[in-house]
């Protein structure tokens, strides 16, 4: 081996080292900087009787009944019926993009499109809003929630029910840019992208959903997957 060439990975070597350095140093400030206590850290009271039947208050049939009052006029057939006109529906039927943000984290979506209706994607984020203040009251650091299906065509229904046994055999009101199913257990620390699974977290999060619905924002259906499935 020549000189240079020795030389040359030695430099690649200093260069990978560094920069593993700097992600380490940059991992360690982010906590240092985030203010408030882990969730492992706290103690979550467990949903009572009580809540657990308000989350359970609104079955599928009014869900379905809701989307189809308010939401868009008929379910799109397949996602390329609705991509290939996109500017179109998004204009004539108030549709808004869901993306990651600050409150939630849309993961790829392989059964549905990552759009809802203006109000629908407006409680959304006030739901992101109300959740932070929760976890501030108790001194708790910034986690987001995640949001796992929104807006369905009629082949992403049929592709569901293969492998999802909570997706309804017809009619869905996931067809109707009102509906949003939420993980239970999946949540996100601010500034960290590796998701963490605690039912601590999931009890607060269904709290605010409970207090949202008193407050008629939304309409919430508990499943026995874990999903809360939402309808604005």
């Amino acid at each position: 081996m020549s000189v240079a060439k020795h030389y040359d990975k030695q430099k690649i070597a200093i260069y990978v080292l560094a920069l593993l350095g700097v992600i380490l140093l940059v991992r360690v400030l982010v906590k240092m900087l985030v203010k408030g206590k882990t969730i492992d850290e706290v103690s979550v009271v467990v949903l009572s009787p009580a809540e657990t039947k308000a989350l359970k208050k609104y079955p599928n049939a009014y869900h379905l009944e809701v989307g189809q009052k308010n939401g868009i006029p008929k379910p799109f057939k397949s996602q390329k019926e609705m991509l290939d006109h996109k500017n179109k529906y998004v204009r004539n039927y108030d549709l808004a993009a869901i993306k990651d943000c600050r409150y939630y984290e849309v993961p790829h979506l392989s059964h549905s499109l990552p759009y809802l209706k203006d109000d629908a994607k407006d409680f959304l984020d006030d739901l992101g809003v109300q959740f932070e203040k929760s976890l501030a009251a108790q001194g708790i650091r910034p986690y987001r929630f995640s949001v796992t299906s929104i807006m369905r065509t009629q082949n992403d229904q049929k592709g569901l029910r293969k492998t999802n046994v909570n997706a309804t055999p017809n009619n869905s009101s996931h067809y109707y840019g009102l509906t949003v199913d939420l993980s239970q257990t999946r949540f996100f620390e601010r500034g960290n992208s590796e998701p963490i699974y605690s039912y601590r977290l999931r009890n607060l999060l269904l709290r605010d959903l409970i207090k949202m619905q008193e407050k008629g924002r939304c309409y919430v259906l508990l499943e026995h997957q874990p999903n809360a499935y939402i309808l604005q």
